[in-house]
């Protein structure tokens, strides 16, 4: 009999056991949900609501960027200037995908602490989406890993540094052309064509200068030619007649700078002061009409490279926009190489926004960069990427220094 019971009792346990969870069930699918003052359709768009992406909302992208506005590369400051004037111009024509952008722009003064504390500001302050145009080879250097490992886009980084693109980062899209490459076309323009015996180089004491005087140095020893002499400058430097005469005395017939506008300008003035007039070839980090006003009439013969097409081209019509542009949104700053540089990254910039479309995220604003192939709607002439290769520009063409203008005398080159 005991037995019986027990059993009778287990079965009721076991019966139990089964109907408990289903009253809970039912009594909370009665309630429509366990949150206290949520409907169920709250609960509903709760559930499917898109996760924030930093510095998107329905109406805003923020864009970030740094660089100079006073010191010795202060001019360099009128890319940043133009860029915001070109995003205006964008606003002022509905935005992209509904969204306007609001740009800010740090003044680092060209020192590369100071870019780390104004990148980490704008990303960690200001919660930029993206960044754009941020200027100079150590500064870039200085953040790079950071902006890496925050997956921050930077498109356009203002700088020739190979190591923006080598190995590759998948969130740095560079578009100048790198120093490497551009240093190597100049010594052999020098050596092929014109009738360059030795060289030496005027150089930045960072990784800008070293870069353009090494690419120098392997291409003289690839062709089994004595090795340049270089002689450097700090950025601080404001006095350059020792480095004049130092070049004087290395006997060579050409050389070639790796040099910001001032000190680059300032060089020149002081080697036609002691009547030390050779071959003279540049990096296209000068090429701005300010350089004349620096140099003086030592200039006149200068090969300067370019990859961005002559800002004064008015036989080309996306110049004549340009220069419809400057007019009306930017009619301070004076036509140059450095408001095209700035008004080329806006154009680059906005197409990738544009192809990322309505549902603006960091990666799929990315994926779209590296599917851009031979896009022809900016300055630049030509650009793609892939996801294996984010190295931008790879052609260049001289202009030479006349009077007070940059005048085109060969056609886009490319390395042999």
């Amino acid at each position: 009999m005991i037995q019986q019971l027990s059993g009778m009792q287990g079965r009721s346990l076991a019966r139990a056991a089964q109907v408990v969870p289903l009253l809970v069930a039912l009594l909370v699918a009665a309630c429509g949900s366990a949150t206290p003052g949520t409907s169920a359709s709250a609960t509903a768009a709760i559930a499917t609501a898109k996760p924030a992406v930093v510095g998107v909302t329905d109406t805003e992208v923020v864009v970030g960027s740094w660089g100079p506005q006073d010191g010795p590369a202060g001019a360099y400051g009128a890319i940043d200037r133009t860029l915001d004037a070109y995003f205006k111009m964008v606003n002022d024509q509905g935005g992209i995908n509904g969204r306007k952008i609001r740009f800010i722009y740090e003044n680092d003064s060209y020192q590369p602490a100071k870019t780390v504390a104004a990148v980490k500001k704008l990303v960690e302050e200001d919660k930029v989406f993206a960044l754009c145009g941020g200027l100079g080879t150590a500064h870039n250097a200085a953040v790079m890993d950071y902006l890496v490992s925050n997956n921050v886009p930077h498109v356009w980084p203002a700088t020739g540094t190979t190591a923006l693109a080598v190995p590759l980062k998948k969130n740095i899209y560079a578009v100048q052309l790198n120093y490497t490459t551009e240093a190597t076309l100049a010594t052999q323009y020098a050596l092929d064509t014109m009738g360059t015996k030795k060289i030496a180089v005027f150089y930045q004491n960072d990784a800008f200068g070293k870069e353009g005087l090494d690419a120098v140095q392997a291409e003289l020893k690839k062709r089994g030619l004595p090795a340049a002499t270089g002689v450097s400058y700090e950025t601080a430097d404001t006095n350059f007649s020792a480095q004049a005469l130092k070049l004087q005395t290395t006997g060579a017939d050409t050389v070639i700078l790796y040099a910001v506008p001032k000190p680059g300008g300032s060089i020149i003035a002081e080697m036609g002061k002691i009547g030390y007039a050779p071959k003279l070839l540049s990096s296209s980090v000068i090429n701005d009409p300010s350089i004349f006003q620096l140099a003086g009439t030592a200039i006149n013969g200068m090969l300067i490279e370019a990859y961005l097409p002559a800002f004064d081209d008015t036989s080309n019509p996306k110049i004549v926009e340009y220069q419809a542009f400057m007019a009306k949104y930017a009619p301070k700053e004076q036509i140059g190489g450095f408001t095209e540089s700035g008004y080329a990254y806006g154009q680059v910039f906005i197409e990738a926004l544009k192809r990322a479309g309505k549902e603006l995220t960091r990666e799929g604003f990315m994926a779209n960069l590296d599917q851009m192939k031979d896009f022809t709607g900016s300055l630049v002439p030509s650009l793609s990427y892939s996801p294996t290769d984010h190295a931008g520009v790879k052609a260049a063409y001289f202009q030479a220094a006349k009077d007070g203008k940059f005048v085109t005398v060969t056609g886009y080159i490319t390395l042999k």
